[in-house]
This record gives C-alpha cells, sequence and structure tokens, in this order.
C-alpha cells in the first residue's frame, strides 16, 4: 500500500489514521506489541471529563502534542471509528478504523505536524448522551491537508468518553478555520450590512441575508421577504440613496450548538435614534447571513403621550 501521505489518488492521507493499516504495516511505524498495547491504557491518571468539549478539547490536544498519555481514558470499551468517503464518479466508501493504529501514527508523528483544526462545535445532549458536529479542517506540517465533518457520540459514565466517531474526508474547497471569533465575525456582518446600504450597493446589502430572510420596517405593513424588501428598496439603490445607519451600540448572543446568534443594537439614522433587532445563521464554516431583522423608532418615555396621540390621530 502506498504511503497515505503521498497517496495523490484519494488525497486522504492522514492524519486521523485510523482507517488505514499502514501504520502497523510500515517499517518505520512498527511498535512492539507491549507498547501498543500500553498506548490504549491510561499512562497518566486523568481526571474525568465533565463536558463533551473538554474531552474533544483534550483529544485534539494530544493529537497536535503528538502524545497519547492517557488518551485512552477518553475512549470507552469498544469504541468505534468510521470514515465516510466518496471518490470522483461518486461512488461511497465506508472505513472501518481502529484505536490503536491512530494512536501509533500520533505517537509517530512529530509534535505540531498534525493539527485537526475545528470551525465549531454543535453539541446536542440527552441525559448521559452526547452528540458532537464538528466541521474540521486538517493542517499537515503547516499546510492544509483535507477537510470534512466529525460527527462524534459520548456517553457520560462518571466522565463524557467517547463511544464512536464518524468523519468525512475530502481534499477539495478546503478553508482554513476562521481567525475571527464567532461574535466578532457577527459584528463584521452587521457593520458591512449597513455599510453596503450606506453605498447604496444593492448586490451586497441584499447578498448578506438568507434566502428566506425576513425584514420588518417600521410601518405597520412593512413586512417584507428579501425578494419584497429588495423590490421597495430598488429605486432607493439605483438611485444611489439609500439609507445610512450607523450603529452606536450592539449587543451579540451567540448559541453555538444551533449556529444561530441575535443582536439588538442602537442605531444613528435620519429618524434619530432608532434599535434594530437581528437573528442570523451560520451557512458556512466560516460565513453567517442576516435571517431576520426588525427595525423600530425608539421614543423616549416621557413622549409617549404625544406619540400615541399622533397614531390615534390616523386612524
Amino acid at each position: 500500500m502506498r504511503h497515505p501521505r503521498t497517496d495523490a489518488r484519494t488525497g486522504l492521507a492522514f492524519l486521523k489514521f485510523w482507517s488505514y493499516p499502514w501504520c502497523s504495516s510500515a517499517p518505520t511505524m512498527r511498535l512492539p506489541h507491549l507498547l501498543l498495547a500500553l498506548l490504549l491504557l491510561p499512562i497518566l491518571s486523568l481526571k474525568a471529563q465533565d463536558t463533551p468539549q473538554a474531552t474533544l478539547q483534550r483529544l485534539f490536544d494530544g493529537m497536535r502534542r503528538a502524545d497519547t498519555s492517557g488518551m485512552g481514558e477518553l475512549f470507552l470499551p469498544g469504541a468505534s471509528l468510521h470514515s465516510v468517503t466518496t471518490d470522483a464518479a461518486g461512488a461511497t466508501t465506508l472505513q472501518i478504523g481502529d484505536i490503536g493504529r491512530w494512536m501509533s501514527g500520533i505517537v509517530n508523528a512529530q509534535p505540531g505536524a498534525l493539527d485537526e483544526q475545528l470551525h465549531f462545535t454543535s453539541l446536542r445532549t440527552d441525559g448521559a448522551l452526547a452528540t458532537a458536529w464538528t466541521p474540521y479542517t486538517f493542517v499537515l506540517n503547516g499546510e492544509v491537508h483535507h477537510c470534512g465533518t466529525n460527527a462524534f457520540q459520548l456517553i457520560n459514565d462518571g466522565g463524557w468518553r467517547i463511544l464512536n466517531i464518524v468523519d468525512t474526508r475530502r481534499a477539495e474547497g478546503c478553508a482554513p478555520v476562521d481567525s475571527l471569533a464567532a461574535v466578532a465575525r457577527i459584528e463584521q456582518l452587521a457593520d458591512d450590512w449597513h455599510r453596503a446600504a450606506a453605498r447604496a450597493d444593492s448586490a451586497a446589502y441584499f447578498g448578506r441575508m438568507t434566502a428566506d430572510a425576513i425584514y420588518i420596517g417600521t410601518d405597520p405593513g412593512e413586512h417584507w421577504t428579501r425578494e419584497e424588501f429588495a423590490a421597495f428598496a430598488a429605486p432607493y439603490f439605483a438611485a444611489g440613496k439609500a439609507w445610512d445607519f450607523t450603529a452606536t451600540e450592539r449587543h451579540v448572543f451567540y448559541d453555538e450548538d444551533n449556529n444561530l446568534a441575535y443582536f439588538d443594537e442602537l442605531l444613528d439614522t435620519w429618524m434619530g435614534t432608532c434599535r434594530g433587532t437581528g437573528i442570523v445563521r451560520r451557512t458556512g464554516n466560516n460565513e453567517w447571513k442576516i435571517a431576520h431583522y426588525t427595525l423600530s423608532l425608539t421614543v423616549p418615555n416621557d413622549q409617549m403621550d404625544a406619540v400615541i396621540s399622533v397614531i390615534r390621530g390616523q386612524k
């Protein structure tokens, strides 16, 4: 078998090592049976991991350090490893991995050579069961090598341990992990969205909204789909006189498990101070878009009676 790091046919070298038998067959990678057995036992006494995220963090930190000390404690007895790949012809293959081969590959790597970077972790839990969805990009010796998604199942039997891992792998379309944290990326999205309107850049403005986005304006009749809102705004964008809103205050609330966030903001506008509230959705590993936005006028409490009188007078 070709060494997986040079297998240009699959481009799936690895890196996780568990799907390939090369670790036990390649002369330079052979370990004594006794040492291999020891790798599967906790070499150091580990405190039980109190969250699924802590278990995954320890797993990938050990891989980066090329250090399997105590890593056996992160897996339940009989834990399984699988990998799903699809070739150029569209044929899907399920490969059954082996924890021993994976660990022997880690031990024989140079510290820092194997770096599996997670874009994010979406977690679902029910009692002692957890499922973690972790899109990743694998960096080998400082270069992006392949990417995909890991799906972990973990059980809490006094500490969260891994029952099963299934991953996908591909060599094309792999993007580095975003250098900005999610909240900072969402802040940037909102700022760029408002700036696009100020520049009357229709493509940039509506391109930052999801296809099913809803926009609610200040008028009771302004409950628009993205297409309806675009049609309303088209004359303003065409004339180069769209609105110019600048956020003076913003609070972002991020739900990593659901890949959603919402924010509220105060805006400096031609109408005076307005408030906007938005819901944003992750649409790619490094991309967020606005799915729902509500614009409202702010009314000082001491002027509320006057505003109510105006509204009632319009009925």
